[in-house]
């Protein structure tokens, strides 16, 4: 058959026909726009092949038969999708043209224009990737044939059916694809002739499609980089974390044995800077897994009070050693057990009392533990930790909480860390359904004063 130009109105053409990807998500504006095809087509002198499912077609039929002249209708030609395309989603593609050939055989002998709309959805339950595999096989060889044939063809894809990546494969495909929106707005759609109304060209849709296309390929690529970065950064603290323990044990049994001050001042370098190296790399894992959510928080039963006091003996000694003044005030209604995550409520505990001790050379740290509220199953813990430290400046106040920000930035600061540990907290207290907030300064109380919450269940609620 020779090629033909494929005229969709006054404005605008196909030549060498075009093979156009329609995804749609609201099957009643589906069925209009399918009306609105096939509509236009007729009125064009095409010839129809709707390949659809049976109800879907009566449907349809229904529409066209209060709107086109009986005797047009013997321009609709109808398939069963799932006669046509095989019933396991294989789409084998000598099966199906070979399908058009029996339907369409006379019109194409006769050199008619022809057009096709077909709901593509007979896939079964067959693993993704072979569907992709096979959907994209057969719209190339597809997109070839309708070319060949000068046809104009719309191959519709419900979004609810078919997987993001699915879709994103499916436009790298193709020149055409369209939505909703843009199937209505475009030459294909059946308008009645008025002056106001301008139809974009395919040419513009095709160039919105290209500019969609390259958002949706980047976005992919984005979300592949950061799940390699993420896979990376686990692996690589793993893999750095192990020989590092490795490391300090060696060191420490070194240490244990007969030295001389010069080789026990070695080998206290080494357990410190191998320390300080082991905590930027689990502070970097951990932040990797809560941001990934690779972590989930664990529903035990603790004692909230010992999880404050134990975490203080932990700090036992830096606290003596700058002999600060540490109060106390834990809430009475408070119960003795509730039910979370005692591991990561110490760690917020241990970050924040941490960094109390480390910026506070003299003065005081205190501990306020109020219960805010309680049902039958939840509890709202409030923790307040105010020191008498160096404060934090304004510029820094907003960064707090970001990732690897910090207080002193500079090369010849005075504290170790990564700016991690902030962000680690308030990730994790999000998990828990709280928040975390820097206090404003007041004159007369220099220091710095964090408050957070967190939701706990109720003991008895709890089916261990």
């Amino acid at each position: 058959m020779s090629k033909q130009a494929i005229p969709l109105n006054s404005l605008t053409e196909v030549t060498n026909g075009g093979h156009i990807i329609y995804f749609f998500e609201d099957f009643n504006c589906y069925v209009d726009n399918a009306v609105s095809y096939i509509m236009t087509g007729i009125d064009q002198g095409h010839h129809i092949l709707l390949i659809e499912q049976t109800a879907t077609y009566h449907k349809i039929l229904h529409k066209l038969k209060g709107s086109v002249p009986h005797d047009q209708l013997q321009y609709l030609h109808y398939a069963n999708n799932i006669e046509y395309y095989g019933e396991h989603g294989n789409f084998e593609f000598q099966h199906i043209l070979s399908h058009f050939e029996d339907i369409m055989g006379d019109i194409q002998e006769q050199n008619k224009p022809i057009r096709t709309w077909a709901n593509v959805m007979t896939w079964g339950d067959h693993p993704e990737k072979q569907i992709l595999d096979n959907l994209v096989t057969y719209e190339r060889q597809t997109t070839c044939v309708v070319q060949d044939y000068g046809m104009l063809s719309v191959c519709a894809y419900n979004t609810e059916m078919i997987s993001s990546s699915v879709q994103t494969k499916l436009m790298r495909e193709h020149e055409y694809m369209m939505t909703d929106l843009e199937f209505v707005k475009s030459p294909l759609y059946h308008y009645k002739a008025s002056d106001d109304v301008i139809f974009p060209s395919l040419s513009v849709q095709s160039q919105l499609l290209d500019e969609q296309k390259h958002l949706m390929i980047e976005k992919e690529a984005v979300e592949t980089a950061s799940q390699v970065k993420s896979d990376f950064i686990t692996t690589m603290n793993h893999e750095i974390r192990t020989p590092m323990n490795g490391l300090l044990g060696i060191s420490e049994l070194l240490a244990a044995t007969d030295l001389n001050a010069e080789q026990r001042e070695y080998v206290t370098t080494i357990q410190s800077s191998g320390k300080s190296l082991l905590r930027i790399v689990n502070d970097i894992l951990d932040f990797n897994k809560l941001e990934s959510s690779y972590d989930q928080l664990l529903i035990e039963p603790f004692n909230p009070r010992e999880s404050v006091k134990e975490t203080l003996d932990i700090l036992h000694t830096a606290i003596s050693d700058k002999n600060l003044q540490v109060n106390i005030s834990i809430d009475t209604r408070i119960p003795q057990i509730v039910v979370g995550d005692d591991g990561r409520f110490r760690q917020v505990l241990l970050n924040l009392l941490g960094n109390a001790v480390k910026f506070t050379p003299t003065g005081s740290i205190t501990i306020d533990v109020v219960l805010l509220n309680t049902d039958d199953s939840k509890l709202k813990i409030q923790v307040t930790i105010q020191d008498t430290g160096t404060g934090i400046p304004q510029d820094k106040r907003s960064q707090l909480f970001l990732p690897f920000s910090r207080v002193d930035n500079s090369i010849t600061r005075r504290t170790e860390g990564t700016g991690l540990g902030l962000a680690i907290c308030k990730r994790i207290i999000e998990l828990m359904n709280g928040e975390i907030r820097l206090e404003d300064e007041q004159k007369d109380a220099p220091g710095t004063t964090i408050t957070f919450t967190a939701e706990f269940n109720a003991y008895l609620d709890v089916d261990l």
